[in-house]
């Protein structure tokens, strides 16, 4: 890399560090690198990826002024190729083709293969757009040239979620255990791990995993909140109602963040807990009021299913079809990069939410069905896109198609080695019901006159 100014390199090591950990010093030590050198490309184009990273339209401006700033360093200062990449890269993406970022990072790793930072943008780029087979694919053909690296750990916490997300959780737990012996702080891989338990069954294993290390992630920027939220899903799973709702208050929305990434965390805990039948008082209300701030941000379908969670879970139901509207409206026309996706999963996928939450249970199961298939398109994690399993699996029950609902159910619970609360407990509910139908049907057939023999 070229850098003009020598006392930029300390911050500048510290940036990637910063980020690669998930740190809150990561946006300070990016700053004094661009002050030390304002003529970096390579910083002002990290820098416009970070801020499309947040998917919110009033930061569309800062990064194409970044990517002006990092174009006029290429004509001022000799650069190499790959700080051109990144350039690039910043360039794609604002021309609505984040894959192609992706592709261009991919050429930085090319010609710089200990190229840490390309590596985890692709990672975090591709997890985003719901590409895990290229995000597995990535790392398969780089992670080995990190070996006995400084961010070797950090490489093998981004190989045991892409191995988690594309479903070998075994070797996902192996990379992510291996990862943590080398570095306890690393707190994606840490992540990792809490996903392999969580999608294998064990939560009481889970929550003792992420309370038990919290000291080892209190260096984290928002991302602790998510773990937050991780073990407040453990928890879910176990019952412990009351130890979720406090952590809900005390750690997950704590300082009322508008981050899209918060405000799922916090949008997919309280659906949860009131499909559990959890009265969860007056804490929509917050999250409408952010929600409804976005109705017109139309950035990334992931966001705005999360957005219309929390205003259909607030009762601002114009608001919510104001959103669905705006889902439509860019499928047809394609103004953002993922239009396509906005109009044929997004728009149907939040029609499905709102018909939950007004208790319209066939119409909501006929939307969530329908996108099932292609809910990964979204971005997210499988842990993530669960709410909206779970929707549709409520609405199959409260609709009466039993039926679905067993199967759906059946397939989770053997997903989990068995061990699901929340499958078990609603297999145990359709029993019942089928146990009292055929009582009631014998009662019936009981009390009926028997024809007399002629």
């Amino acid at each position: 890399m070229t850098l003009s100014n020598s006392a930029a390199l300390s911050p500048w090591n510290e940036t990637i560090e910063a980020m690669l950990g998930h740190s809150a010093a990561t946006p300070a030590e990016l700053a004094r690198t661009l002050a030390a050198a304002p003529d970096f490309a390579l910083g002002h184009a990290t820098k416009g990826l970070m801020l499309l990273m947040m998917a919110r339209g009033e930061l569309m401006a800062d990064a194409r002024q970044c990517l002006g700033t990092a174009r006029t360093c290429l004509w001022t200062a000799r650069v190499t190729a790959r700080e051109r990449a990144y350039v690039d890269a910043l360039d794609a993406w604002l021309d609505g083709r984040p894959l192609h970022a992706a592709d261009h990072l991919e050429q930085a790793l090319a010609l710089a293969p200990r190229d840490v930072l390309a590596l985890k943008f692709v990672h975090q780029i591709r997890f985003m757009l719901g590409d895990n087979a290229g995000m597995l694919a990535s790392l398969r053909r780089h992670a080995p040239g990190f070996a006995r690296t400084f961010a070797e750990s950090y490489v093998l916490g981004c190989q045991a979620f892409a191995e988690e997300e594309t479903g070998d959780f075994k070797a996902a737990e192996m990379s992510g255990r291996r990862a943590l012996a080398l570095n306890p702080a690393d707190a994606w891989g840490r992540h990792a791990v809490a996903h392999v338990l969580e999608m294998t069954g064990r939560a009481r294993e889970g929550a003792d995993w992420l309370s038990a290390n919290r000291q080892h992630w209190g260096h984290c920027n928002n991302f602790s909140f998510h773990l937050y939220w991780h073990l407040a899903l453990f928890l879910i799973e176990q019952g412990r109602i009351d130890g979720v709702l406090d952590l809900y208050d005390r750690e997950i929305r704590a300082n009322r963040s508008d981050d899209y990434r918060d405000l799922a965390n916090g949008a997919s805990l309280l659906a949860r807990l009131e499909i559990e039948g959890v009265d969860i008082g007056h804490r929509w209300e917050e999250l409408g009021e952010i929600a409804a701030r976005r109705v017109d941000d139309r950035r990334l379908v992931f966001a705005d299913l999360h957005y219309v969670t929390a205003l259909a879970g607030a009762g601002l139901g114009r608001e919510a079809g104001l959103l669905v509207r705006n889902l439509k409206v860019d499928g047809l026309r394609g103004t953002a990069a993922d239009a396509g996706l906005a109009g044929s999963v997004g728009a149907i996928a939040a029609e499905g939410v709102v018909a939950f939450r007004a208790g319209e249970f066939e119409a909501a199961a006929r939307a969530l069905w329908a996108v099932r298939p292609r809910l990964i398109g979204i971005g997210g994690s499988h842990a993530q896109r669960d709410l909206f399993e779970q929707m549709l699996i409520e609405s199959l029950m409260r609709s009466g198609d039993h039926d679905r609902a067993e199967r759906l159910l059946t397939q989770r619970l053997a997903a989990r080695g068995g061990n699901n609360a929340f499958a078990a407990r609603r297999l145990k509910r359709i029993a019942q019901g089928r146990r009292g139908a055929i009582r009631v049907a014998a009662l019936a057939l009981g009390a009926m006159p028997i024809a007399a023999a002629h």
